[in-house]
């Protein structure tokens, strides 16, 4: 069989060098959807639809002591899997005992998968094929291993898909120089080893990272950004739960472009139960780079402490995190990031103080028992001006190392800095193996730099050099270089949080249908995906930069020169940014698993 299907694999690549593209594709589509498509694996992917179950299952009082910092090992899915068996409901048993089979039932499974996403009205096609290899395997109760492989086709890298606004994709895949015809044919690999018990185990491997309570979109580490190296270490007892990772990750310029290594984030937390509902938890985050940190591997330390003691000029962040079940099924989550406080002006009772923080607050509510009604949440998030964002030197061409992004994207909030959403989610569970997922989200955004008014330094600085980032994105950081090479930063001591003359409002309605059907005879599944999003966006040019022309200094000499090329341009952004979008996004996939 396996040769067989290498054998066809063969045929069907070579024949794409002849064929049109439609039969190409199509003619990969059919096979893959009959008969080379599977799961992915829980313990090196945080979108496996297991971690949804979770979430639900801890709402609902099954399970009340689970690390923040996800994805799992198997030692801890073993774990959770067996609570769910022995405590829950009917349905909740026989879905658990579903995952463990999946999972634990065989060391390998074979397949791929078929996706496509179709934006209108701008008729863009995002289509994905890929033939993949899963395994997971428990070398020793205390040695676990798993890995996802796959070689995807896509015409779009993942940059380049048509999503709706501040989304991004799931795809963990590199440019490369392989081609096929107008496809792109790219690998992709994900693995970890897991060494250890349910309640002290180490993690190695390259995976998404998710670091927060909330179900996505997390503000500590966000389930969006691209995967990583990652080494984790957590103690989770009873009454608290010790947490600590460092990611390798890569860090840009100051435009978001190119690539460079060693940049690192290490985060530590520690979480106090002292009642089964409620919560109290302490974040610790740094992020640095151009060389390799031991200090921040001690456990219990405080990264800023460091920094003083060395004099580092890294960037941490620190965080609160509160817990609360009232009641079984109503779990309310609150999360603070603390980027940078003006603590001498707060304590002075000044208006002007600095607040580059973010926050997320949340109420979701899932049925104790067995319904077709299965949850709904709302939750609210803000991320002020010039949070996540730093500048390393003042070479703004050298990489960054100390703003919060990953691969050129945001590592915490998918949101840019200077912006809130709120949104609305309900799913429903008719039938067995179906859940229908209705969300409705609205999103507020502003350029910060629509506010900056100093004409002698930040506005010279912008019109002279042209290469400063004032397109409000997390790299657009406060300070400037002046030609004394001395920094002058735009609200050092206040926080012009949506306060812009220019707002980008956003509104997008979700429908999504999932079906999930087992194979009990292989422990695999086939999964079914469609979805629609229905977005409104008005405004949508506040994200291009106000600032972008390279002015000749000779032209900016006095003050009122200044002010009137600012004004100018100022002007050009505005009239640009102004407008309204209509879009309308569609979306299938199919998953098989043996």
């Amino acid at each position: 069989m396996a040769q067989n299907s290498r054998f066809f694999i063969h045929s069907v690549f070579s024949s794409l060098r002849f064929a049109s593209r439609r039969v190409a594709v199509i003619f990969i589509a059919i096979f893959i959807i009959m008969g080379l498509c599977v799961f992915s694996q829980a313990a090196v992917d945080i979108f496996d639809p297991l971690y949804e179950d979770i979430r639900i299952w801890e709402k609902r009082g099954l399970l009340n002591d689970l690390s923040s910092l996800r994805p799992y090992p198997l030692q801890e899915i073993e774990r959770i899997l067996n609570i769910v068996i022995e405590k829950g409901t009917e349905k909740q048993i026989k879905k658990a005992q579903e995952y463990k089979k999946r999972l634990f039932g065989s060391i390998f499974h074979y397949g791929g998968m078929a996706e496509l996403g179709i934006k209108v009205p701008k008729k863009q096609r995002d289509i994905l094929l890929a033939p993949l290899l899963d395994m997971n395997i428990s070398i020793h109760r205390l040695l676990t291993a798993s890995a996802h492989a796959n070689s995807s086709l896509l015409n779009k890298l993942p940059k380049e898909e048509g999503l709706p606004a501040f989304q991004f994709s799931k795809r963990d895949i590199m440019e490369d120089s392989t081609s096929i015809g107008s496809f792109s044919l790219l690998p992709m690999f994900n693995s970890g080893v897991a060494v250890g018990t349910p309640e002290y185990y180490f993690t190695a491997g390259m995976a998404r990272t998710s670091f927060g309570p909330f179900d996505e979109n997390n503000i500590l580490i966000g389930e969006q950004a691209f995967h990583s190296g990652q080494f984790i270490f957590v103690v989770n007892k009873e009454k608290f739960t010790y947490n600590q990772a460092l990611l390798a990750i890569s860090a840009s310029d100051d435009r978001g472009k190119y690539l460079f290594p060693k940049k690192f984030t290490a985060a530590h937390s520690i979480t106090y139960r002292p009642l089964p509902w409620i919560s109290v938890g302490l974040v610790d985050i740094v992020t640095y780079g151009g060389r390799f940190e031991p200090i921040y591997l001690l456990p219990l330390s405080v990264f800023f402490v460091g920094q003083s003691i060395y004099n580092f000029a890294d960037a941490s962040m620190l965080g609160l995190t509160i817990g609360i079940k009232p009641i079984d099924g109503l779990k309310i989550d609150t999360v603070l990031l603390a980027d940078d406080i003006g603590f001498n002006e707060i304590v002075k009772f000044k208006k002007d103080a600095k607040w580059r923080m973010a926050g997320q607050f949340g109420v979701s509510y899932a049925m104790p028992k067995d319904h077709w009604f299965s949850f709904a949440d709302i939750n609210y998030t803000l991320v002020t001006p010039y949070c996540y964002t730093s500048i390393h030197n003042n070479n703004r061409k050298e990489p960054n190392y100390e703003n919060y992004t990953h691969n050129g994207e945001p590592l915490g909030s998918n949101l840019p800095p200077n912006s809130d959403r709120i949104k609305v989610k309900a799913q429903f569970r008719p039938l067995e193996g179906l859940a229908i997922n209705v969300s409705n989200t609205f999103i507020r955004h502003a350029n910060v730099t629509e506010s900056v008014y100093d004409p002698v330094i930040i506005l010279k600085e912008y019109l002279k050099e042209g290469n400063y980032s004032t397109d409000g994105s997390i790299f657009n950081h406060s300070a400037v270089v002046d030609t004394n090479s001395k920094r002058k930063h735009s609200f050092l001591y206040s926080t012009p949080f949506l306060t812009q003359q220019t707002i980008q409002y956003i509104n997008q309605l979700g429908l999504e249908g999932v079906v999930n059907l087992p194979i009990l005879k292989s422990g695999g599944s086939i999964q079914f995906k469609m979805g629609y999003t229905f977005e409104a966006n008005i405004n949508p040019g506040v994200n291009n930069h106000i600032y972008n022309e390279k002015i000749p200094e000779s032209s900016l000499a006095t003050e009122a020169q200044i002010l009137n090329e600012a004004n100018e341009q100022l002007k050009k952004w505005r009239e640009n940014a102004k407008g309204k979008e209509f879009n309308h996004y569609f979306n299938i996939g199919v998953k098989i698993s043996y």
